[in-house]
């Protein structure tokens, strides 16, 4: 295997495998007359996958850690609803638009197992992950609620004066108490 790429800076990139059949990737530059070797092996795998990552950041899509083939573009919120999601198949480029109540039958299963993966990695916010500075919120976990006041990132106890995220799991409702939301 030799795959030879010129990358925009000018600098000639090469993919080739050893005696062993080990991956070796190998720069050469002007200023070096011999190749200069970067990664072998293990190693490439582990560049590569760095690089898509990095790529699939830039333009906003989460790839499926079990089926990479697989990625997901978000729609994002507007006014606190959500869009749906799109997972395309990078193969051939279907793609279906799917959210969180989706249990269609048309939709292969393999592209619902993604749906889930992608929502139980992103888990849809809940109100009290904005709570701002100054509220005071009654949160309620599994066995206790009790009035919580917002100290920065953290929600701050009134009753033991402890601190907790404001995206912990514990907590499973809230609402703001103060100020007051006066109806329009």
């Amino acid at each position: 295997m030799n795959i030879p790429f010129t990358a925009s800076n000018g600098i000639p990139v090469h993919l080739t495998t050893d005696a062993s059949n080990v991956p070796v990737l190998t720069t050469l530059t002007k200023e070096f007359a011999h190749p200069f070797i970067s990664a072998r092996g293990d190693d490439v795998q582990a560049l590569r996958e760095f690089f898509q990552a990095e790529a699939d950041e830039r333009v906003g899509r989460w790839r499926d850690p079990e089926d990479a083939v697989f990625v997901v573009y978000s729609g994002g919120a507007w006014d606190g609803v959500y869009s749906p999601i799109r997972v395309v198949a990078e193969r051939n480029g279907a793609s279906w638009l799917l959210d969180r109540e989706d249990h269609e039958p048309n939709v292969p299963a393999t592209v619902l197992a993604v749906a889930r993966r992608y929502f139980d990695a992103h888990p849809e916010p809940k109100p009290w992950h904005d709570a701002a500075e100054g509220e005071v919120w009654i949160l309620m976990f599994a066995n206790s609620s009790h009035a919580w006041f917002v100290n920065g990132d953290y929600f701050q106890s009134t009753k033991t004066l402890t601190n907790i995220a404001k995206t912990d799991e514990g907590i499973i409702a809230g609402r703001c108490i103060f100020p007051e939301e006066v109806p329009s």
